[in-house]
């Protein structure tokens, strides 16, 4: 099989961060995010994978090269963006070369669903396309959609199937995830940008088209602002999230247990720490952070619930809480008040993060 992953977005919501690093490149654990959609969809036996691009595009091709994680890349690169249906009619001729059904999948989008048997459900029920969704309730806020007890989509967002069997229908809201038949491209117009959850499935659900759904209890977060960013990686440090493949990864340890000493400072577990760390005079990392290769706390400094990145330094008597700390990016408060919920990109610049 083949998929598409969808990695061409601006990531305004993460603010400087975004704009400075491709919101698929975003560390989560250690591991970029795009290695995430990666590794599951090797594990499913995906050999090449469609990745379009825009915003970033040449740090991505830089840093995944023609093959990561096990799967060939085959790139896309949209000089304006094509949105989340033209970006895969765009891939059209690649994603259906072997005339099979292919996964698509987000890029900045965490999910545990079992895409085995997501695929089963597509293939059994015939479907045009199949969409993994989840019961949450922020479903709402995201938009509604139901399905019925044979697994097929009745309702997506405010456009609902004609001729709705009698009986109960579950809600939940979409995932992002799904498996599509060659035959669904075929119903998205080329050559202009468009938009798979307000333009393309509303028109399918009018027309009685056979869409597939499948509910997972499975994990699943939106890694989009810096808040979400925060959580997702207090998740996988403290294991709500277990990743799909051998974490952590070369060069990083995750410390459990106990707190512990480490040079003249303090862990208090969980925390994810990176080589060449320095902990300086009774400083404190954690719980709940990762700190990043290179990164340093000064002498009394503290730092919970936070993301240090390569080469950031928190000065001495700082106290962080919930907060980012940009690539080579010092914050000081020097007082010993808590700071929290600032991101830090640079040294000049900071702000209060989105939630």
């Amino acid at each position: 099989m083949r998929a598409f992953v969808m990695a061409a977005g601006y990531g305004k919501r993460l603010g400087a961060l975004g704009e400075e690093i491709p919101k698929p490149l975003l560390p989560l654990g250690g591991v970029p995010l795009i290695g995430f959609a990666l590794e599951k969809l090797a594990s499913l036996g995906v050999k090449d994978a469609a990745v379009n691009l825009h915003h970033g595009a040449e740090k991505i091709r830089s840093a995944l090269g023609d093959c990561a994680y096990g799967v060939h890349i085959h790139y896309f690169h949209e000089p304006e963006i094509l949105g989340t249906a033209g970006g895969i009619k765009n891939a059209e001729a690649f994603l259906c070369e072997r005339n099979e059904p292919f996964f698509v999948i987000n890029a900045d989008a965490l999910c545990g669903a079992d895409l085995k048997t997501a695929l089963d459900h597509h293939q059994e029920g015939a479907f045009l396309a199949t969409l993994i969704l989840r019961r949450s309730p922020e479903a709402p806020k995201y938009g509604v959609l139901e399905l019925d007890g044979a697994g097929r989509l009745r309702k997506f967002l405010d456009t609902s199937a004609p001729g709705i069997p009698q009986g109960e229908l579950s809600q939940a809201m979409f995932t992002g995830l799904s498996i599509m038949s060659p035959e669904m491209l075929s119903h998205i117009p080329g050559g202009v940008a468009s938009d798979i959850s307000t333009q393309i499935y509303p028109r399918l659900m009018k027309q009685g088209a056979r869409i597939g759904a499948l509910l997972s209890d499975s994990y699943w977060m939106d890694v989009g602002t810096p808040a979400r960013y925060l959580l997702a990686n207090m998740n996988v440090v403290s294991g709500e999230y277990a990743p799909d493949f051998s974490w952590p990864t070369k060069g990083f340890l995750l410390i459990e247990g106990p707190a512990m000493k480490w040079g003249e400072g303090r862990i208090e577990p969980p925390v994810l720490i990176g080589p060449d760390v320095v902990i300086q005079k009774n400083a404190q990392a954690g719980p709940f952070t990762v700190i990043m290769p290179g990164a340093t706390l000064g002498n009394n400094a503290v730092a919970q619930e936070s993301i240090l990145f390569p080469g950031g330094v928190i000065d001495e008597d700082s106290v962080l809480k919930r907060c980012i700390v940009g690539p080579d990016a010092m914050v000081s408060s020097g007082s010993g008040e808590v700071c929290e919920m600032v991101f830090l990109y640079n040294r000049e610049q900071s702000k209060i993060c989105d939630a």
